[in-house]
């Protein structure tokens, strides 16, 4: 099952981190964002399945984030956007009753289910028999089939699996624990999670891909490595001419 991934923009120092934390430990990939500056620059690199906006964060640079993230990300890419029920203006507060806060901490487990939720629903309505096409390489899960500008490429089943994850979501980060998934990787034979960059030893995902890479000769490049993270497939307003 595919990581779901979470970004969270508020102010520094906002409420959501607990709902961060309450994320992550359900497996989730969450991305703390300070302001809607950090959160469109998060939302253009990783392309969340959701989004949430604290109410820390002024009512007009939230609208103007969400307007720049439909923008930039067009209507097939962009992310559930959901305003936390929680981080009000509490100035001028200084003691605040306890049944306040009970209500805020039943507000933030709220939201964590709200988000859980709708993650889950994006994972499951990718339609895995959509023939996918970009760079002029076009992919059709109906008959197992690759080509690229017209000619066929031979991919093992595994192979196959990968670049159609890759494919699916053009400009989105895949971890390798993500690519594991989608290439059905019993867990068994997967390699374990590493914090170190400078592993003598090759991660079983990376051979895979490297021989994908060399299949799609000087389109390899459309497949770019982002450095202790996993791989991401160029999206379509990427100039593959200017490998000349």
């Amino acid at each position: 099952m595919a990581q779901r991934s979470i970004l969270i923009v508020e102010k520094a120092g906002g409420p959501l981190h607990t709902v961060a934390l309450n994320l992550q430990q359900t497996g989730c990939q969450v991305y703390l964002a300070s302001g809607t500056r950090d959160g469109l620059q998060y939302a253009m690199e990783f392309v969340p399945d959701v989004v949430v906006l604290s109410r820390s964060l002024a009512e007009m640079e939230t609208v103007d984030l969400c307007r720049s993230i439909l923008r930039n990300l067009g209507e097939s890419s962009t992310p559930a956007i959901l305003i936390a029920p929680t981080g009000g203006d509490q100035s001028g507060i200084e003691d605040p009753a306890h049944d306040s806060r009970l209500a805020e901490s039943l507000a933030l487990d709220l939201l964590a289910q709200s988000v859980k939720t709708l993650t889950f629903r994006a994972r499951h309505t990718i339609d895995t028999q959509a023939i996918l096409e970009c760079h002029g390489i076009r992919l059709d899960p109906r008959f197992s089939l690759v080509e690229m500008d017209g000619n066929r490429l031979d991919l093992t089943p595994t192979e196959f699996r990968l670049l159609q994850a890759l494919l699916s979501r053009p400009g989105h980060v895949l971890t390798r624990a993500q690519l594991e998934d989608a290439a059905g990787l019993p867990a068994k034979d997967r390699e374990p999670e590493t914090d170190s960059e400078n592993t003598s030893r090759t991660r079983r995902i990376d051979v895979h891909v490297k021989s994908i890479r060399g299949k799609l000769d000087r389109k390899g490049l459309l497949i770019e490595t982002v450095r202790g993270v996993g791989y991401r497939f160029r999206e379509a307003a990427w100039n593959i001419n200017a490998l000349n």
